[in-house]
């Protein structure tokens, strides 16, 4: 299978961070690097529940294991219960993230307006995950595994509305203090690549407060401290995060205020994206409207609250999602997927790569 290593972000996400804050509190910063990690992974689970360890996790977001496996604060007292589903307690850093966001909406300040199909879609919040299994019944020292079905809300990002996200980087740039601030610019500055490439450009010039600004830094700075801190950033970026850009300081003809020149080299193929992008569109939409055909007209549509995803996960309608599949890949990429290896990837989703 042919897919680029770079995730995609929901744009009401990324262009609006704060939300991500002011919404989860502590587990903020956990809850930003789990959206990214199952931006990535649902490139190849779409068809079923992401299956991940928190090993997995860990090495996706460069996080460490001890810290999120340990007892949350909140429960550590036992004055207050945490949160159970089957039996099982959501008590680690971890666990009780991902309960959070599953209990939890994801709320904007200002309501954020897209448009689809001459439409005008407005999300005042977005949940992110719809459902969790654990193997509660694993034996002693068993690993731990996470099912997680995301939110239909998160899934239609990936598929319309998204900027693709340098994961790597994101990552890299986690690493020590300054966490927030640099993986804040490393999100803001892969849109904006993905708004140049789209337009066929590869260069733009950027404020400098406006960078300071989506890197969180301090604007009662000096400009020449202010100067010197963007500098230390960016290098930070191109050197540690392996984040791929040039950079310079210009004037744009003025003697008061400093300007920003960032270039983007050819470092991802802009027609693998194209077609990446195709072929999640053309699947997403012909099963939408498979789905539309046989269950639109029942009183009450199979799954719930969550109708589309749950039929979306299972195994119903197989051989008819297996033909949608086919028919996809082969529009997209001018090749052919034999039935085995397109099952296959309904079970169990797409081979690594």
């Amino acid at each position: 299978m042919v897919f680029s290593k770079l995730g995609r972000l929901d744009r009401a996400i990324a262009e609006n961070l704060p939300d991500v804050r002011s919404s989860f509190d502590e587990c903020s910063g956990i809850v930003l690097d789990f959206i990214v990690f199952i931006s990535q992974r649902i490139k190849t689970d779409l068809f079923g529940y992401t299956r991940f360890t928190l090993k997995d996790f860990c090495q996706a977001t460069g996080r460490n294991r001890q810290d999120l496996a340990i007892k949350h604060p909140l429960f550590q007292d036992n004055k207050k219960r945490a949160p159970e589903i089957n039996g099982f307690r959501f008590e680690t850093v971890f666990d009780y993230a991902l309960i959070t966001m599953m209990q939890r909406n994801l709320i904007f300040k200002d309501v954020y307006e897209t448009k689809e199909n001459d439409k005008v879609i407005r999300l005042e919040s977005i949940r992110i995950i719809s459902d969790i299994r654990l193997n509660f019944s694993r034996r002693c020292n068993e690993v731990k595994v996470y099912d997680v079905r995301i939110s239909p809300e998160i899934l239609e990002g990936f598929i319309r509305r998204y900027y693709t996200i340098d994961v790597n980087a994101y990552k890299l740039a986690g690493k020590g203090r300054g966490k927030e601030s640099r993986q804040s610019l490393v999100i803001y500055i892969s849109a904006l690549r993905h708004l140049l490439f789209s337009q066929g450009l590869n260069k733009t010039t950027i404020p400098m407060d406006i960078l300071a600004q989506r890197a969180n830094i301090n604007m009662q700075k000096e400009t020449f401290h202010l100067k010197e801190a963007i500098i230390h950033l960016l290098n930070y970026l191109k050197e540690k995060a392996k984040l791929h850009f040039e950079f310079r300081f210009v004037r744009n003809d003025t003697s008061y205020k400093y300007y920003v020149e960032l270039a983007f080299p050819d470092a991802f193929s802009k027609g693998l994206l194209e077609r990446e992008h195709s072929f999640y569109f053309y699947l997403l939409n012909d099963l939408k409207s498979l789905f539309n055909y046989k269950y639109s007209h029942l009183p009450a549509r199979p799954g719930g609250k969550e109708p589309f995803q749950s039929w979306l996960t299972s195994t119903v309608d197989a051989a008819e999602k297996v033909r949608i599949l086919k028919t996809a890949y082969l529009k997209t990429f001018q090749s052919n997927i034999n039935d085995m290896d397109a099952y296959s990837i309904l079970r169990a989703g797409f081979p690594p790569k």
